[in-house]
């Protein structure tokens, strides 16, 4: 019987961000009756599609939506700054408190207590971001004395 390979977990890439210069390239094409496409494009599909189906709220829409986009775009990618943030946070977090540890290493829990997580972070995020710095080498796993898994600094 051949062991199965257990793959890493996948790192989900963050949302692409969106550029105000082509907002205003699919918002020029509301010059010719596609009206709302650069509303898809920040992440508005419901009013991209109003948009769409109302020639722009007969182009009055259109034409306010010339000095929005700015604004429109910036929240289109703030979600994903704030997801790359904390899962950046994330990282350190854990090699810090693998390097505060030392040599007796820290447990899952303690990883749980004492780090500063967000609320509706689940706990299976941090066992996927353990298992991804292990996978790194980052960080090595054993037992404690007790024969608990610990985390500990290479």
């Amino acid at each position: 019987m051949i062991p199965e390979r257990r793959r890493p977990p996948e790192r989900r890439r963050p949302p692409e961000r969106r550029r105000p210069l082509v907002a205003y390239a699919l918002w020029s094409l509301g010059l010719v009756g596609l009206c709302g496409l650069h509303r898809f494009y920040a992440r508005k599909p419901l009013s991209g599609s109003l948009w769409l189906f109302s020639l722009g709220f007969c182009g009055i829409g259109q034409l306010v939506d010339l000095f929005v986009i700015p604004e429109l775009i910036e929240q289109a990618n703030r979600p994903q700054r704030i997801l790359s943030q904390s899962q950046e946070r994330l990282d350190r977090q854990l090699l810090a408190l693998a390097r505060r540890s030392g040599e007796a290493g820290f447990t899952f829990n303690d990883a749980l207590l004492q780090l500063s997580l967000p609320a509706d972070l689940p706990r299976e995020r941090v066992r996927q971001e353990l298992e991804q710095l292990l996978h790194d080498h980052l960080l090595d796993i054993g037992n404690d004395e007790r024969g608990r898994v610990v985390y500990r600094e290479p």
